[in-house]
């Protein structure tokens, strides 16, 4: 059990590192860092939607490359970039195609018989093969998003495009008491640990996990009445200022003429729809 808290520790620990290596890649002098968050979110959100629009190898190739090439020019940090996309991508999105890869759920062209009746085709490893490649690129482009921007620019980004103001300060409070109470667990579970001697019983470990979360729902209930308290007091009415301020300059204009040629252009070739 003791293990558990370590793991337990560790894994908390590691959620803050990830937090602190975010704000350090969003405040790095990357391509997408250089953006103005508006277009970034806007930007993403369309890369998203034109990837999907994709039926064809080459085409997910190309928009392979654009995200690979778009990542590195972000500054951020491949090996794990690729480790994480690929672990949900690949390896999740992967098992549930593995059925539609034989002839008994799609029928096709034979490409390794696994038994006289029994085989893959080569029509559902094509899809397959797509599906996977759709899915790592819109999983790219939201990692991109995530790193590159702060969670605050990204959600003064969503007011400004009119998500109700309710929704978006729910978000942004949740993922500040969010960071609080991982700190608070992980004291309590530190604690725990130095006033540990000897090997500890299952039992009184399963007490102590219990009372923690009973703990902190209680903690986190007095909390939310207080932080409204204080709102409320200072002039709260459903809405809350920022101090960062956007700013659309010409190197937002260029990123989007730059968008606007190039997909054009991936368009017309070889007869738009065709191709894509």
């Amino acid at each position: 059990m003791s293990n558990f808290i370590e793991k337990t520790v560790l894994g908390i620990q590691s959620t803050f590192q990830d937090m602190f290596e975010s704000d350090e890649i969003a405040n790095k002098k990357g391509l997408m860092q250089s953006l103005d968050p508006r277009v970034r979110l806007l930007s993403i959100m369309l890369l998203i939607v034109i990837a999907n629009l994709g039926n064809s190898l080459y085409y997910m190739e190309v928009m392979l490359v654009y995200s690979l090439i778009l990542a590195v020019l972000s500054k951020i940090p491949m090996k794990s970039y690729i480790a994480r996309i690929s672990a949900v991508s690949i390896v999740f999105t992967g098992i549930v195609l593995i059925p539609s890869l034989f002839n008994v759920v799609r029928p096709g062209k034979p490409l390794i018989y696994i038994t006289g009746s029994l085989y893959i085709t080569r029509g559902g490893t094509l899809s397959a093969l797509i599906f996977i490649m759709r899915s790592f690129i819109s999983l790219s482009f939201i990692y991109i998003l995530t790193l590159s921007t702060k969670w605050i620019e990204i959600l003064k980004a969503l007011r400004y495009f009119k998500l109700p103001k309710v929704f978006s300060a729910t978000l942004d409070i949740s993922l500040r008491y969010i960071t609080l109470f991982l700190d608070v667990a992980s004291n309590m579970f530190l604690a725990r640990k130095s006033r540990n001697v000897g090997k500890s019983k299952g039992k009184s470990e399963r007490k102590f996990v219990a009372s923690s979360m009973g703990n902190l729902l209680i903690r986190s209930e007095h909390l939310s009445s207080e932080v409204y308290s204080a709102m409320i007091s200072r002039g709260y009415k459903g809405e809350y200022k920022t101090i960062s301020n956007f700013k659309f300059d010409i190197f937002d204009v260029v990123w989007i003429l730059f968008n606007i040629s190039f997909f054009t252009a991936t368009f017309l070739v070889k007869g738009g729809k065709l191709w894509i």
